[in-house]
């Protein structure tokens, strides 16, 4: 990790970089705060998604001083703090080194650049990337940690509503329908907590997307508003016109270097191929029948993971967008990915032990 706190604070010198030259959301929340956007006191900046990254830096802009760049080293070491907690999250469940052409697969994960270059910045990236690390950090061992998942929840909310949504309908699903890991008395209390909090952030979630509660059952979540006002947000190439199927599959694997938008796409497409090899080598090597039978951890992951990639990948709009959208939750794919690897070695490993065990018991027997 230390290691890799010099990685993630160039990768942030990079996007710095990026944005000097480049539109930046993280330079529009800077100004808002010095020039008072949304009035003159701080919980005037207070709210949800972009208010709340606004409200956030601004006692350190308007109390401590902090520059533009300090505000961006701020929030890049918030987006560390998340690795941290991811990594902790994967060291607790993952017991076996997993290799990969002689690499260690849970480095590479750890290594991907567009994980670090969009949790490096002044915006909502970074601070996302944290609170979902402490929301799985404290799924992991909930009696110790509820109140690392209490904070991790009120973080998540806070910048994007709909992604707790999710990931609160996630893990009503793992909690339900695994019988591993958890006792009954566990099982039962967080569906009934994560049915509560559904209730409270539910007319939120409606409220970010334009709809009425009455309307969601007739109209479902028609996100082609957002989706037209996102394409305007970046340039690349539109993916808000294209089958659901072909949004989730270039959301998650696009750009492939022939519709790269940009070096930067170029960059990503490097990556991307590399995802698309994982992504096809778990589904061939039974990633489906692991996913059903897979405890609490392994269901929240992944229906998390898929569940937001279908809702962000229809508001994306472009390419350009779905580059940075996509780093918020592939992160709990890689997980379910290598936890399958470790899983079985684990299996390998009793099937051998007992295997001794039985070898070392005949000669006694025969005695």
């Amino acid at each position: 990790m230390k290691k890799l706190f010099w990685y993630h604070l160039f990768l942030s010198l990079v996007y710095y970089i990026y944005a000097v030259f480049n539109p930046s959301d993280s330079q529009f929340y800077y100004e808002k705060v010095v020039v008072n956007f949304r009035g003159p006191d701080w919980f005037d900046f207070y709210g949800t998604s972009t208010t709340f990254i606004e409200w956030t830096g601004y006692p350190f802009i308007k109390w401590f001083g902090f520059s533009y760049e300090a505000i961006m080293a701020l929030f890049s070491f918030l987006g560390f703090l998340g690795f941290i907690y991811f990594y902790k999250f994967f060291r607790e469940r993952i017991v076996f080194k997993n290799d990969l052409l002689g690499f260690d697969l849970l480095h590479l994960f750890f290594l991907l650049p567009n994980l670090h270059f969009w949790s490096g910045s002044f915006g909502k990236g970074s601070f996302i990337f944290l609170g979902i690390g402490l929301l799985f950090y404290g799924l992991n061992n909930i009696p110790k940690r509820y109140w690392v998942l209490l904070i991790g929840a009120l973080i998540t909310y806070h910048i994007r509503p709909h992604i707790l949504l999710v990931i609160l309908a996630s893990s009503l699903i793992g909690f339900t329908f695994s019988s591993k890991g958890l006792s009954w008395g566990v099982k039962i209390a967080m569906i009934v907590v994560a049915a509560v909090a559904l209730g409270f952030i539910y007319q939120d979630v409606l409220n970010m997307v334009g709809l009425e509660a009455e309307t969601l059952l007739e109209e479902g979540l028609n996100m082609e508003h957002r989706a037209s006002e996102l394409t305007k947000a970046t340039s690349g190439i539109a993916i808000s016109t294209m089958s659901l199927p072909e949004q989730v599959f270039s959301f998650l694997f696009r750009p492939l270097f022939f519709d790269a938008p940009g070096w930067l796409g170029i960059i990503v497409s490097f990556e991307n191929v590399f995802l698309l090899g994982i992504a096809l080598a778990f589904i061939f090597k039974g990633g489906i029948g692991y996913i059903i039978k897979g405890d609490f951890a392994v269901k929240t992951a992944f229906f998390s993971f898929i569940t937001v990639s279908i809702a962000l990948a229809q508001i994306s709009g472009n390419l350009g967008i779905a580059i940075r959208q996509k780093s918020q939750v592939m992160i709990l794919f890689l997980f379910v990915i290598i936890q399958m690897y470790d899983d079985k070695k684990k299996g390998a490993f009793r099937a051998r032990v007992r295997a001794a065990k039985r070898k070392a018991g005949e000669p006694a027997k025969a005695g």
